[in-house]
């Protein structure tokens, strides 16, 4: 089971019972693990403020004494209070988890997207000198290294644009490489997912994304992959 997966069951409902599936995610998931504790926080709180509305919304007793138009004047106010805080509570809750899920991080896209063509790390052949240079060009960008190391190269779609996607081996062994002009970054970020370690750096023009299988340092590789890219005008 995926992460994607595993996270969209459990913001579903996150009370229902674990299918075994998801239970044996959860089990060696730390990242997952947290999302569902965070995500049963936050439906606690919202039910809780929900309850709290719902109490102070029971319509009061008519009664004809003096004052009793300020009385319902003043219940009509707690009611509304009440459900102002609640929807108030439900949207932050909802802001919360939005920003908290991996699945919206530029990383877990990254990974997601490299998972999606799992037969791209197994590449051995060189791509065709030509082949390599049109998919990168069309990205505004080229490759300076040499040819014979590029054993992987497609154009994907990866958050509306469409991006060349490499692999190329070098002294660490394959590597991956997204080539991002329309996701930047600030600085470095390193991640390790689904049995891959990470780098995104900043570029010139957007960031670049470096991915190797283990948990060996890359940041050197991620360097040389910088230094290597050269950024050109688009076409």
């Amino acid at each position: 089971m995926k992460h994607s997966e595993a996270q969209l069951l459990i913001g579903a409902d996150p009370n229902s019972v674990l299918s075994p599936e998801l239970a044996e995610h959860l089990a060696s998931c730390p990242e997952c693990l947290q999302f569902q504790r965070e995500t049963l926080v936050l439906d606690a709180n919202i039910r809780r403020v929900l309850e709290q509305a719902s109490s102070n919304a029971a319509p009061a007793p008519v009664t004809p004494i003096t004052g009793s138009r300020t009385a319902r004047r003043r219940k009509t106010d707690n009611v509304w209070r009440g459900w102002a805080l609640a929807a108030s509570v439900v949207i932050v809750s909802m802001l919360a988890v939005w920003v908290l899920r991996p699945t919206d991080t530029l990383a877990h896209d990254v990974v997601a997207h490299v998972e999606g063509e799992p037969m791209s790390w197994s590449s051995t052949q060189q791509v065709p000198p030509g082949a390599a240079s049109e998919i990168l060009a069309k990205a505004g960008v080229a490759l300076d290294t040499s040819s014979d190391k590029v054993v992987y190269a497609r154009t994907c779609p990866f958050r509306g644009h469409e991006v060349p996607h490499l692999v190329v081996t070098t002294s660490r062994g394959p590597v991956t490489v997204l080539v991002l002009r329309y996701e930047t970054v600030k600085k470095q970020v390193s991640f390790h997912e689904a049995g891959m370690t990470g780098v995104i750096t900043p570029a010139p023009h957007g960031s670049i994304a470096v991915l190797a299988k283990g948990d060996d340092n890359i940041d050197a590789v991620a360097a040389q992959m910088q230094q290597d890219v050269r950024w050109l005008p688009l076409p």
